[in-house]
């Protein structure tokens, strides 16, 4: 099967963005006066101010989502010579795009993922972004999936995912294989079903 369009995943795909992931973590966590060995972040496979502040137990006003957001978002761009290209995503990216549509969908902001990919020297590619800031329910719900499946104008079961080339956070102990799905082939939610 021929397929009209190819979806990404960002972090760990055609990037290796695992150092500066866990740095802005890290250094977003020392701003806020939470002091966790950097090994402790690489150990989490949670990275949003919510599931940080369960994990360490503490109350929303010493973790709050904007300033935590923006902590990170600034030691990201300011440590942007930290990511790597994945010479083999880069290559099927490029392979991808001779031939249909390209979308990056991620858990990650638009904004990060599009510097990110000038960075690697894919922002020559007509890439469709979708991220958290586009979606109600970000990654891993099948939401981003079916949103750039829209915006690519191509049905769901014409548009393959390909996710996690490598553990997109230090976290994962050893690598995942390729993995890939058509949007809204998710175990909790068909596409037939999301909103």
């Amino acid at each position: 099967m021929s397929y009209a369009a190819y979806a990404f995943d960002f972090d760990g795909t055609p990037a290796d963005t695992t150092k500066v992931n866990l740095g802005a973590v890290h250094a977003s966590l020392a701003a806020h006066d939470i002091t966790v060995p950097l090994a402790w972040v690489a150990a989490q496979s949670v990275f949003t101010a919510p599931q940080l502040r369960r994990r360490l137990g503490l109350a929303p006003a010493a973790l709050p989502d904007d300033t935590f957001v923006q902590a990170a978002r600034a030691y990201w761009f300011a440590h942007t010579d930290r990511i790597r290209p994945i010479a083999t995503a880069e290559a099927t990216a490029r392979t991808a795009a001779e031939h249909a549509a390209v979308a990056v969908v991620t858990a990650n902001y638009t904004d990060i993922v599009r510097h990110g990919l000038a960075v690697v020297g894919l922002d020559d590619l007509s890439w469709t972004i979708v991220g958290r800031d586009d979606v109600a329910r970000p990654k891993p719900a099948p939401d981003a999936y079916l949103h750039a499946a829209r915006l690519l104008g191509v049905e769901r079961g014409r548009c393959l995912a390909q996710v996690g080339t490598i553990p997109a956070c230090a976290g994962t102990r050893r690598a995942r294989p390729q993995r890939s799905a058509r949007p809204g082939d998710h175990p909790r939610v068909r596409g037939d079903q999301a909103p």
